[in-house]
């Protein structure tokens, strides 16, 4: 079972390398690594090469460079120009957890009837606070995923289609939505590792620009004919959640959203 793994870079060599290492080190070797390169201005491609060259698995090694609009097409790029069964995407900040995470991929997807595996995160924070994240149910979505703790079967993309390239934040959260409408009970093709998949860093796109995020929802609501009172009461909810954040952190009470992240997430 070959699984791709897709990084999208700009400019990266500040991160690239630990992302880079953290999938070359899997005890499951069967992968490819393509890389998706909006033409760095830095040495992301030099470093990334350099690693694969030393560790004697160039032919893991897939490069594409060209100018992109945006982290969605990036993302489609890569799916279009992989070769793997299953299909992963890794951003240039984050890395694999341990090295177990390919193999545990793999034989959770090996399951009859399984199309997606997903899990925790690690969510590193210096801002509110970093913990573990485990995907929790939503009454828009029913089940939860954490999109850099998904591994995909193709087949998904061939019936739902790829990423929206019309929207730069919520692109993941608009393919849950028409994940759920192609499959309707996601859970029964869906295989949950409980172990954290993926170590990210906070302060992505959709991190910055939280309220520009959830309007990209309402979009996407709107567009997949889910915009009804639940979802509206959803949306407003978060809308104030993310102001009343905006506000404590200016003035100077961050530590309560910290509190509350941690009564949410389970945590100390």
């Amino acid at each position: 079972m070959l699984i791709s793994i897709i990084t999208p870079t700009f400019n990266s060599a500040h991160s690239i390398q630990e992302t880079v290492r953290s999938i070359i080190s899997q005890t499951y070797g069967n992968f490819e690594h393509i890389i998706v390169d909006n033409q760095s201005k830095d040495n992301t491609l030099d470093l990334i090469k350099n690693i694969y060259q030393d560790a004697g698995l160039e032919e893991k090694l897939k490069i594409i460079t060209e100018k992109d609009k945006g982290i969605a097409e990036a993302f489609n790029k890569g799916i279009k120009n992989s070769t793997g069964e299953i299909i992963g995407i890794l951003n240039s900040d984050d890395i694999l957890f341990d090295e177990s995470i390919l193999y545990l991929i793999k034989t959770a997807l090996s399951q009859t009837g399984k199309l997606i595996a997903h899990g925790n995160i690690f969510m590193e924070d210096h801002v509110f606070g970093s913990n573990f994240r485990f995907p929790l149910r939503d009454k828009i979505l029913g089940i939860g995923f954490n999109h850099p703790g998904m591994f995909i079967n193709r087949e998904v993309y061939k019936r739902t289609g790829l990423y929206n390239t019309e929207m730069h934040y919520a692109m993941d959260v608009d393919f849950f939505f028409r994940l759920q409408k192609e499959y309707g009970n996601i859970e029964e093709v869906s295989a949950y590792i409980n172990h954290p998949l993926v170590s990210m860093k906070a302060g992505g796109a959709s991190w910055k620009n939280e309220l520009k995020a959830i309007k990209e929802v309402k979009h996407s609501l709107i567009r997949n004919n889910m915009w009804n009172f639940e979802s509206r009461v959803y949306y407003w909810v978060r809308i104030i959640r993310t102001r009343i954040k905006s506000f404590l952190t200016i003035i100077g009470l961050r530590r309560i959203v910290t509190i509350w992240r941690n009564i949410k997430w389970k945590t100390s």
